[in-house]
């Protein structure tokens, strides 16, 4: 992609706060192009794009072919949307007869925070205290849902062997798959995770983040989920995780878009004071070091600047933060690009780590 083709498409990616000028220019001279709208696609943002262009009224500048492949995807993210939204409630329901404390968290919370058809989700991940994963796997299965995987649309049922060794060594069960009658959601998938990645105190974090969980209605939605600041931190340790593990590298699944996007959104309605506060959280529970990276990724890729954000990260190093990790080896790796949104763009992100010596 040339400099143009890149200006357009971050310009369509920057949804909150678009330049309508400068996207009308870009787009006049020829920017609009297949590669674009490849990069869009692949990075699950073409509902967003589609959102950017329609609100600014520029649909009408770009060429047939982008517009209307743009418009296809954005009309089966709205009625995706609105099935989700029955999922949930659905789901909701269901946790709560269990009389248990329990958060939504991620895509189940973030979908009906943007506008709809911006943002999708594949399944729902739930946060559960571990002493309560039987009692909520038996309404489950009570509500019809059965243990196993998704591939292609097919569900493969978990041996026994699957479903233990899941709880006992990943933090989480096998996914529990209910089939709808939805059009666009064949199969409701349902995670429960209970564990977290955070370094001090695991299981007594996690209670109390449960406990401070509360109701909140968006859109359509009715749905227990996370404190902000929790919910917050949980999304960064997350991003963090996968963004920094060589096999997430190595697939081209560590710098998706989308999740980016998820801070962009949530740190333009935060106040400098909210971001101190979750800043303050990071450090009690040991997570200070994965926010920092996801607080300087959403500065890199969406021009996120804040002064408590820049304060923050002058506490850490650019190396420590450039570092990726190879859990089958053990073997540390460095970028050799420090350049975020080079990063960004390059195919095969792997050529661009060094590893570590001691």
């Amino acid at each position: 992609m040339n400099k143009q083709e890149k200006e357009l498409f971050w310009g369509l990616c920057r949804f909150i706060d678009p330049d309508k000028e400068k996207l009308k220019k870009l787009i006049e001279n020829g920017a609009a192009t297949p590669g674009v709208l490849g990069m869009i696609f692949a990075n699950r943002m073409a509902g967003i794009a589609y959102h950017t262009l329609r609100e600014l009224d520029l649909l009408g500048k770009t060429n047939r072919e982008f517009r209307n492949s743009l418009r296809d995807i954005a009309t089966v993210n709205r009625r995706s949307n609105r099935e989700f939204v029955g999922c949930l409630n659905f789901l909701s329901s269901e946790l709560d007869a269990c009389g248990v404390d329990y958060a939504l968290l991620k895509g189940a919370y973030l979908c009906n925070l943007y506008p709809i058809g911006c943002r999708t989700s594949n399944d729902i991940d739930v946060l559960v205290a571990p002493e309560d994963v039987g009692k909520i796997s038996a309404r489950l299965k009570l509500a019809g849902f059965k243990q196993g995987y998704l591939k292609d649309w097919s569900f493969t049922p978990a041996t026994r062997e699957q479903i233990i060794e899941s709880r006992m060594t990943r933090g989480e069960t096998v996914p529990f798959v209910r089939e709808t009658r939805h059009p666009f959601i064949k199969y409701l998938e349902v995670d429960l995770n209970f564990s977290l990645d955070y370094k001090n105190g695991n299981g007594e974090i996690l209670r109390e983040m449960l406990a401070r969980s509360k109701k909140v209605s968006v859109g359509d939605a009715n749905l227990k989920t996370l404190a902000p600041e929790d919910f917050f931190l949980h999304l960064c340790s997350h991003l963090y995780k996968e963004a920094t593990t060589l096999p997430w590298i190595k697939m081209g699944r560590d710098m998706t878009l989308y999740k980016y996007c998820d801070l962009y959104l949530l740190l333009d309605g935060m106040s400098d004071t909210e971001i101190s506060e979750v800043i303050e959280a990071a450090i009690k529970y040991g997570c200070a070091h994965e926010l920092a990276y996801s607080l300087k990724s959403a500065e890199a890729l969406f021009g996120v600047s804040r002064e408590p954000i820049r304060a923050f990260l002058r506490n850490f190093s650019t190396e420590r933060l450039d570092e990726v990790i190879s859990p089958s080896d053990g073997k540390l790796y460095r970028y050799t690009e420090s350049d975020i949104k080079k990063r960004f763009f390059c195919i095969n992100r792997a050529s661009l780590l060094g590893e570590v010596s001691e």
